[in-house]
């Protein structure tokens, strides 16, 4: 059996160096996993492997991987092949590394008496707490393949949405982008060289020249300083909000936003209502589907809204009365009483779902028309504000030059 020479961190933040058998370097990782260690560098025989290919296996899997899979499984559990069988199927099937290596593990847990939602379970970068929660709703009414069915039609919303949203947004981060790297350049090395010529030209000049002058001065001599205060910045502005109050006054903040805040609160509802809608329809009861709901929904302040609705839900308030809050739009709440009084509240969360899905389109269509236009103007501004600052002068001295 061959020898692998290993660096290891064990469980107690200790590195040493380790010299392990197995058949493969999948077979050592598996080994100090069960003794939680972590694996730094690997070598067979001398020879150097590749450890970001070792790793590739056991990255976050790809949303259109994992819509792949949802449907294939779905197809596969409606024509009666076992569940051992399906994996092992579509283990081979697997599109990545990352994703065959996750279903290899699932085989060997299902195989070693763990349910298909257990084993979903201890792969979090793989399947979301609501997949795993959905799968064994499935598990305990008997109907996995139709939870697939909707997880899957869950899955393809959810990639549309996110790719709608980067459509909008690449066009004007790009443009931007270009005129803060643009201005920065024209300011720390165009405008620097026109110094001297007005300079000797000696006449007055106009004011918006001497402000960027000005400006361009400053830059140049705290250039580095700047820079190293703002990579500063955005360093602890990122620390901060990784912090669970940072993180919380953030989400509020964006649902703030003029320009945004009408998108996230569109998006947020879509998504509750959506996985309102199919944790019901899955078989789980309100309160549990509002306890995944509020984890899954993707915003801080949704959460807490969420978790407030709930704990007033279980005390005996209505649904659409627990969940009155300025982030929750009225609409929700109206069809959501309509839902309760005639007993269909899991038809009317997809009825509101819908409604926002649209809503959520059309308001994304609406920015990325108003972004185009503003990006432009600002471009224009940019433009127009250098030439007036720098051309026209040059223009006038010129014309005295010539005309003395």
């Amino acid at each position: 059996m061959p020898e692998f020479q290993c660096k290891v961190v064990t469980a107690e933040g200790v590195i040493l160096d380790r010299t392990l058998s197995g058949d493969s370097v999948d077979a050592v990782y598996s080994i100090l996993k069960e003794r939680k260690e972590q694996l730094i560098s690997i070598k067979k025989k001398g020879l150097s492997l590749d450890l970001g290919k070792v790793f590739e296996k056991y990255k976050k899997v790809n949303p259109k991987d994992m819509a792949i899979f949802t449907n294939q499984l779905k197809v596969m559990l409606r024509t009666g092949i076992p569940i051992t069988k399906c994996l092992e199927t579509l283990e081979r099937q697997a599109s990545s590394e990352s994703f065959e290596a996750v279903i290899k593990n699932m085989y060997k847990n299902v195989i070693g008496g763990q349910s298909l939602s257990e084993a979903m379970s201890n792969h979090p970068n793989a399947f979301s707490n609501l997949y795993v929660s959905m799968v064994k709703a499935g598990e305990e009414t008997g109907k996995i393949d139709d939870v697939l069915e909707q997880l899957e039609i869950f899955t393809e919303i959810e990639i549309s949405t996110k790719s709608s949203v980067k459509k909008a947004l690449r066009y004007p981060m790009i443009v931007m982008s270009v005129v803060v790297v643009a201005g920065f350049i024209a300011m720390t090395q165009v405008i620097p060289s026109f110094t001297s010529i007005f300079t000797q030209y000696g006449g007055e000049l106009p004011t918006l020249t001497k402000i960027l002058m000005a400006v361009s001065d400053f830059l140049t001599a705290y250039a580095l300083i700047i820079i190293v205060v703002f990579i500063g910045i955005v360093f602890g502005v990122k620390s901060y909000i990784r912090t669970p109050g940072g993180a919380f006054q953030w989400d509020r903040l964006k649902l703030k936003l003029p320009i945004v805040k009408g998108v996230l609160i569109t998006s947020s509802m879509a998504r509750f209502s959506l996985i309102m809608k199919t944790l019901l329809a899955s078989g789980l009861q309100i309160v549990d589907a509002l306890d995944i709901a509020k984890r899954t929904v993707g915003n801080l302040v949704y959460e807490k809204e969420i978790g407030r609705a709930k704990d007033l839900i279980v005390g005996g308030v209505p649904i659409n009365k627990a969940l009155e809050s300025e982030y929750i739009p009225d609409i929700t709440n109206n069809m959501i009483a309509i839902g309760e009084e005639t007993g269909s509240v899991t038809t009317m969360l997809g009825t509101v779902s819908d409604y926002f899905m649209v809503e959520l389109k059309d308001k994304l269509d609406a920015l990325s028309a108003a972004i185009e236009p503003l990006v432009t103007v600002v471009l224009g501004l940019f433009i127009g504000v250098f030439v007036a600052s720098i051309f026209v002068p040059m223009f006038k001295m010129v014309s005295l030059v010539g005309n003395p």
